[in-house]
């Protein structure tokens, strides 16, 4: 050990306590740590915490208030059924004079905030076609149509010396209407066009677009096809009523009636956009034999035409709050289904040429439904027409309609019938 660490131990241990104690204290202390340097809060003048909260709970209110007093306006709602104002593919098929009369007796009829009816065929000058079995270009010339028509060969077969029946012909119709027919829509009163149907693509897609084109041009809005419907807002000064339009039929390029839980999705997505849905629909079988509703599943030749009553029933359980048909080319029944009203078939409205239009396939009428504010249906009534060949709807005295579908309730319906009066007025039994 050093002297000096020798020395230290030599010493008492209370002298060396002593020692370390007076080291320490000499030594240099560490420095302290810098202090960290306080938030200040930016300056808040007087009262702006209490006008900030109070802007916040002024909106809040306002929203809530606005909420609270929006009013809906009544809404007024006409129908009618299958509307082709002539065809290029048919003898005679044009009507004279750009067709100004075909609407002129129901347009009186024809108001309301939303007049839709189902527009049957294609709107072009020109277009080619498959249907039918065979490939036909057609275009207008002002006069006769100038159509030229392909027909593939039929395949070789051998004679054969047993006699065959031919089998029964089958119709087949492809509808293609002058452009300059189109204005006497816009001039009667139709404010809306569903093209869900079965004529809708006669000359393909190029065909529907000149259709929607030609209409859109016209300032009348189409439904029907995937993927668009309609969303209007109905307006009574500071009351307002948004109304959602949606077509079925039973084929792929519109909203398929044949599969009933999609149909009820794209019902139910979209009910909660409006305060008023009402669905369309294109289905079921054709002709005087189609009047009543049957409780199966219907068909066209092999063609599958729709469970009706079933999807129509699940529709108004997912939130249709109206629900009107065509294509039968007949009238069908009505029917109050959980209080919502279904129209199973408006039949032919006008339909100049190539439509059986004798016994019950020329009555026809509007539909007039209105709601009130609160959304219950307040009025509902078809007005009754009768079709004049080559002339087009006409109000009928003798009401053969209102009789007609008064039958047709009480047969199909029973307790659910709609209850229609003399005059066409529907309501609860």
């Amino acid at each position: 050990l050093s002297p000096r660490r020798r020395g230290l131990r030599h010493l008492p241990r209370s002298a060396q306590l002593t020692l370390l104690l007076i080291a320490a204290a000499c030594a240099p202390a560490k420095p302290p740590a810098p202090a960290p340097t306080p938030v200040v809060p930016p300056a808040v003048p007087p009262g702006a915490l209490a006008d900030t909260t109070r802007a916040r709970e002024d909106s809040a209110a306002r929203a809530a208030a606005a909420r609270a007093r929006r009013v809906r306006a009544p809404v007024r709602l006409a129908f009618v059924g299958d509307i082709n104002l002539g065809t290029m593919t048919s003898p005679g098929g044009v009507p004279p004079d750009s067709g100004r009369g075909l609407l002129r007796a129901a347009k009186p009829f024809l108001v309301g905030d939303l007049v839709i009816g189902n527009f049957e065929g294609v709107l072009a000058d020109s277009g080619e076609t498959e249907k039918c079995g065979k490939r036909r270009s057609v275009a207008w010339t002002g006069g006769a149509p100038a159509e030229t028509v392909r027909v593939a060969p039929p395949p070789h077969r051998e004679r054969r010396r047993r006699h065959r029946a031919k089998p029964a012909p089958v119709q087949c119709y492809a509808f293609l209407t002058p452009t300059l027919l189109a204005p006497r829509l816009a001039e009667a009163g139709f404010t809306h066009l569903n093209l869900a149907n079965n004529h809708a693509n006669d000359f393909g897609i190029d065909g529907r677009r000149s259709t929607e084109a030609t209409l859109a041009g016209l300032g009348l809005r189409t439904y029907g096809p995937l993927g668009d419907v309609v969303i209007d807002t109905v307006r009574r000064g500071d009351a307002s009523t948004t109304v959602g339009l949606i077509g079925f039929t039973t084929y792929p390029f519109s909203y398929d009636l044949l599969d009933i839980p999609r149909s009820v999705a794209v019902v139910d997505s979209m009910r909660p956009l409006v305060d008023l849905l009402v669905v369309t629909f294109h289905a079921g079988a054709e002709g005087s034999g189609a009047l009543h509703l049957p409780f199966a599943a219907e068909s066209l030749g092999h063609e599958p035409r729709g469970e009706l009553r079933a999807w129509a029933h699940a529709v108004v359980e997912a939130g249709a709050d109206l629900v009107v048909g065509h294509g039968p080319h007949v009238l069908r029944g009505v029917e109050l289904w959980q209080g919502r009203l279904i129209a199973y078939s408006l039949g032919n409205f006008a339909t100049y040429r190539g439509f059986n239009l004798a016994g019950p396939q020329a009555l026809t009428g509007v539909l007039q439904v209105e709601f009130a504010p609160d959304g219950a249906r307040a009025r509902a009534q078809l007005l009754p027409m009768r079709q004049i060949p080559l002339q087009g709807p006409a109000p009928d005295p003798e009401r053969a309609s209102a009789r007609l579908l008064r039958a047709l309730s009480d047969d199909d319906f029973g307790a659910s019938a709609a209850h229609v009066a003399e005059n066409g007025a529907i309501g609860s039994p």
